[in-house]
């Protein structure tokens, strides 16, 4: 608000960006709320694509951000208002610039420990906060000097860096929605040809969030195993890739007779 009394660009600017963080703070404790539930009959592997669906809502918000900011640069531009720098911006953007420090740190803290995709894609975008008002704060020096060119042009580098985060944001969630490949096959191959039983794997398929990641694949057996020696290999196949990658929450291991002779599907 105080942005727009004062005419500096830079300070709407990261007004707007406050506003969107705010915004998508909400998007995403709905988006976790609905994540925590258990699974059901209807979402049998749970709810934790709505927690990703909340992050992809995020940098909805930032994208319209960006634009909002990009138009008011460009008409500051072309009309030449003067800004009318006070103490009063510069305490209200000191203020901002330590507030977005420390919800930056437990955000990322917390997002981390969690393994949440939401609270660590709004830490990313609070982050941003900061340069952000680090930039106002230079906008408004530059303004006290007799330089108010640099606040529209400072709102400009705002704006690249609103768009930036959006586009992360938006890179990470559709990876988890289009069910993208989390890690390296051939690691996962690598790795449990070292484990004693294991003749030889295929049909290694990942897919998740960074922090939550699924794992099948089918391991080849001994075929005189007993069923029991088998289901014992398939656990400590489980445990060895779970130490190895701690973002995988789970591993399916589909056994199968190991003939040296004939084709395994």
């Amino acid at each position: 608000m105080w942005g727009y009394f004062s005419n500096s660009i830079s300070m709407q600017a990261d007004g707007i960006h406050s506003f969107l963080d705010a915004s998508s703070n909400v998007t995403g404790l709905v988006g976790v709320w609905f994540a925590s539930h258990p699974p059901d009959d209807e979402h049998p592997y749970g709810h934790r694509k709505f927690e990703t669906f909340a992050a992809f809502c995020i940098s909805v918000f930032l994208f319209i951000g960006c634009f909002k900011v990009l138009e008011s640069s460009y008409l500051r531009l072309q009309d030449g208002t003067p800004v009318e720098v006070t103490p009063i911006s510069f305490a209200i953007m000191l203020l901002t610039l330590v507030i977005n420090i420390f919800i930056t740190r437990y955000e990322k803290k917390e997002g981390a420990r969690l393994r949440s995709e939401v609270l660590i894609a709004d830490a990313q975008h609070t982050k941003s906060d900061i340069f952000v008002s680090l930039s106002v704060i230079g906008s408004l020096i530059a303004s006290r000097l007799g330089y108010p060119i640099l606040d529209p042009l400072i709102a400009l580098g705002i704006a690249f860096v609103i768009g930036k985060v959006g586009w992360d944001i938006l890179s990470e969630s559709s990876k988890v929605l289009t069910d993208s490949s989390r890690i390296d096959a051939e690691e996962i191959y690598t790795l449990l040809m070292q484990v004693q039983g294991v003749e030889t794997c295929h049909a290694i398929r990942t897919r998740g969030s960074m922090s939550y990641v699924h794992v099948d694949l089918h391991v080849h057996v001994n075929p005189q195993k007993s069923i029991e020696a088998a289901h014992e290999l398939a656990h400590e196949v489980e445990e060895v890739i779970m130490n190895q990658f701690p973002e995988v929450a789970e591993v399916i291991v589909h056994l199968e007779p190991h003939l040296p002779n004939l084709k395994n599907d």
